[in-house]
């Protein structure tokens, strides 16, 4: 059983699936197939190679070797929804691999036709992350993916071999090659499962217009913002349904504790990293505006 405080941030979480899908699936739909999956991939792996870019920085500016183990255990920019079930084959400092069972996101997407857009969040984003905390020098092989119809279940193996780099960064990344090495006795913390979801959700949308842009020129921004538009009525219709289910009324603080962004961007922090005007302003008028406007 899940507590009221799980389902609200389960909640935030497929509201970020939901966003993902519809811009997403726009992008396709406006820019052509071969096209627009090429943004979309593109997309997400900016926003994973951004993400284990800061992980890396984070790490090492506590003085936490910089190795897979902890990759996946502090200082993450996200922790995982309770609904994920997974085991971990081996948990080394060289070599990661898991099997997950049940996942939220490939379940709301396998559920509305999207496992296919899902494969591309669940092919690239991960391995971009890997590359970027390692520098190039880290693998990852993604076998199997609950995106995909023939399979059920995913399995990730990653691996950074001492081999594989330089004396120095062998240096930072692994303790039995820093003699004298004292780990700090406090280590980064994960960020909160909220704040995860929320930064998730300004990343790889930012990095959806960015790309579409690029690539597409109006087209792709029309592309978003016809995507942002579908968000925005699922939005406000999921909103409504998980007020009913827990008889509390569509306010603000309801909407604030069940949607993963903030209703007004103004000077919130969290969108810093993105500065770009047009995206915040097709997210202001397109999907908060809407929503704020709705609520009791």
């Amino acid at each position: 059983m899940y507590t009221y405080t799980d389902i609200k941030l389960q909640n935030q979480q497929d509201a970020f699936s939901a966003m993902f899908l519809y811009v997403s699936r726009n992008i396709l739909r406006l820019c052509g197939e071969r096209t627009g999956e090429g943004v979309v991939r593109e997309a997400v792996r900016r926003a994973g190679r951004a993400s284990g870019r800061r992980q890396m920085e984070r790490l090492r500016a506590a003085g936490v070797k910089t190795n897979l183990h902890n990759l996946f255990s502090c200082g993450r920019d996200f922790t995982e929804d309770p609904r994920m079930r997974e085991k971990a084959v081996f948990d080394e400092e060289d070599r990661q691999i898991w099997e997950v069972y049940t996942c939220p996101l490939a379940d709301f997407w396998n559920r509305r036709g999207g496992g296919k857009l899902g494969s591309f969040y669940c092919e690239e984003y991960q391995y971009a992350r890997v590359l970027a905390f390692t520098e190039g020098v880290g693998q990852l092989n993604l076998s199997k993916e609950l995106t995909c119809p023939r399979d059920n279940f995913c399995r990730f193996s990653l691996y950074f071999r001492e081999a594989n780099m330089t004396p120095q960064r062998a240096k930072e990344t692994f303790a039995h090659c820093d003699p004298g090495y004292q780990a700090p006795a406090e280590l980064p913390a994960d960020a909160a499962f909220g704040a995860g979801v929320r930064d998730m959700t300004i990343s790889i949308y930012c990095h959806l217009v960015e790309v579409a842009r690029e690539r597409c020129g109006r087209e792709g921004v029309c592309a978003v913002a016809e995507g942002l538009k579908e968000w925005s009525a699922q939005a406000l219709e999921a909103l409504h349904t998980q007020a009913v289910h827990t008889l509390c009324p569509l306010d603000h603080t309801f909407a604030e504790k069940n949607f993963p962004l903030p209703l007004h961007i103004g000077e919130e922090e969290a969108w810093a990293p993105y500065p770009d005007p047009e995206a915040r302003k097709m997210m202001q008028n397109l999907v908060l505006d809407p929503i704020a406007a709705a609520l009791v």
